[in-house]
Formats: C-alpha cells, structure tokens, sequence
C-alpha cells in the first residue's frame, strides 16, 4: 500500500502540472479573481481580484498591476516583489477562480439570461444550454450572435433549430468573451435592444417585432396588430441602414396598390433593424384593412391571412 500512495501523488503532481501550464499564457484581464498560493509562507495565501484599474493589492506588498500580463509573468513579478519583504518567498502559483474578464453576455428568451464566463470559445449550443436553454417562445432558428474584436463588431445568425433536427450542432458558431447572444421572441414582440424590426405610427401595437416565418412588410404589420382606422396605407414609410455603411436610406411603399391590385413591389421584404412608420390618413378617405385566417404554412402553426381594403 506504500508504495501506492507515492505513485497516486506524482499522478497528482504530473496532473497538476499539466493543467498550471495550460492556464500560464492566460492574460489577465480586469474583474478576474486570482487564487495566490505562496508555498514557503501559507500565511500569505489569499484571493486577489482585478480591479477596473487593472490593479491588484499583495499581501506586505500592496499595489501591483495585473492586467497585460499572462499568469506565469504575474507569478514571476509577485515572487520577485514578495522577495523584497520575505526572503523564504522565492516561488509564487496563481490561478484564475473566476474569469470575469472573459465574459459571454446571452439575453433574451433562455431559462437564465445573465453574464457567463470561459476561458476558452465554446459552442453556441453549450453556452444556451448553460443558461438554462431556451425559453418555450423562444426564436430557435435565428439566434443572434454579436462578435467583438476590439472596436469591431461582426454579426452572424444561427439556426439552432435546424442543427439540431440535422446532428450538426458541432457547425454552430464558437462563441467566445466579449462576445453577446441574443435569443429573440418568437413571432412576437421582442425586449428592448434586442434584434427586429421597430413598428410604430398608425397600427393598433407598435413594438419591436421579431422576424421568422412573416417576413414582408403586410405581415409585419400584421404581427403589430394590423393598420388603425386612421392609417394612410398609401405611403407606408420603411427605413433600412445603407448597405454603403453611410446612414440609412428611407422608402415609401403604398400597400393598397398591393393589396388591392396585386403589385408585389409595393410589399418589399423586411429585414432585421428595419424601422416601420405608418402615417396617419388626411382627407376623408376611408379605409380599413381586414384579417381573416388563412392557412400558411409555419413551423407547429398555421398562421392565415386575408388582406382586403374596401372604400
């Protein structure tokens, strides 16, 4: 049994080893919370937390800065600073309890929104399932994934829904920290700062709609409740961000040529971040749209709709 214990201990020892050398280029970031074992004095084991300034306090040495470096230049510092009032201190190990710097913000409908931190990329499905999973309204098949590199930001849309009917949940994309994820309500209306299409101005619910399987300008106004009695359906205003990157670029659209005679360019498709503004009628014109239930095909409904405007 003896000569077990000593084999089971350099298992330990080699483990250990492996895993402090994985973590040692990790860069320290500002929140992290650090765990300081200083071995020859136990006395000055403690948890250092990274504060906004990127500074740290130590045990005898006080301030110290943290961010910039990876853990094996912080322990090689801290060894070399706790030298200076502790001559038996010759060798330092520290290791991150808490990657608050490596946060993964996921909002929206999942059990338990909130910030959520890896120290490694981890794939959109896993990081949705850690927060609970989604929500029984949640939009499953456009899940926003907001990327951020430095000042840059990169956009991309997932199909969760899809991978998982297909067993292809590996090709979701990494998420890593900094980065947002935004699961959306499903046809309906979607929580302040989240990705849709804004409605306002003359329609019975004006909100921010989510876009799924109604996705032209008649069925998003639909979603918002449909057009008042006061709406001017002629000159139905969409707002869309230049593809040039310089503004946005405003489009009137007269739905009653569409609903009435049938011109399809008149019922454009809506994308995510359009803005929708239905002006109120003048005149004495009378108009009014009515909805009765058609079938259309959805994913588990049948959403239907007859459009008809009468004088």
């Amino acid at each position: 049994m003896r000569r077990i214990i000593p084999l089971v201990l350099a298992v330990c020892i080699a483990s250990g080893a492996a895993a402090g050398a994985k973590d040692s280029q990790y860069v320290v970031g500002i929140g992290d919370v650090l765990q300081l074992s200083v071995w020859q004095v136990p006395s000055l084991d403690r948890q250092l937390t990274v504060r906004a300034d990127g500074m740290i306090v130590l045990p005898m040495a006080g301030e110290m800065r943290a961010t910039g470096n990876s853990l094996q230049q912080l322990e090689e510092q801290i060894a070399r600073r706790l030298t200076d009032f502790n001559r038996n201190v010759n060798q330092v190990s520290l290791s991150v309890t808490e990657f608050k710097s490596r946060s993964i913000y996921v909002l929206g409908r999942v059990v338990s929104p909130g910030k959520y931190a890896y120290a490694d990329a981890i794939n959109l499905f896993d990081l949705v399932r850690e927060a609970g999973g989604f929500a029984e309204d949640a939009l499953r098949t456009r899940v926003k994934v907001v990327h951020r590199q430095g000042e840059l930001e990169r956009v991309e849309y997932a199909n969760v829904e899809a991978a998982l009917n297909a067993g292809t949940i590996d090709a979701l994309p990494m998420v890593r920290a900094g980065d947002t994820v935004i699961v959306s309500k499903r046809n309906g209306q979607l929580e302040a700062g989240s990705d849709g299409i804004q409605v306002f101005g003359e329609v019975r619910s004006p909100a921010i709609y989510a876009l799924e399987d109604v996705n032209d300008l008649v069925g998003v106004l639909l979603m918002a409740g449909g057009p008042s009695d006061q709406a001017n359906l002629r000159k139905v205003r969409l707002v869309r961000g230049d593809a040039e990157g310089g503004g946005t670029v405003a489009r009137e659209f007269n739905l009653e040529a569409y609903l009435n005679n049938g011109v399809a360019t008149q019922n454009p498709r809506c994308e995510p971040g359009d803005t929708i503004y239905v002006p109120k009628r003048r005149g004495n014109l009378a108009r009014s749209m009515r909805v009765i239930p058609l079938l259309l095909g959805s994913i588990g409904t049948s959403l239907g709709i007859y459009y008809s405007v009468t004088r």
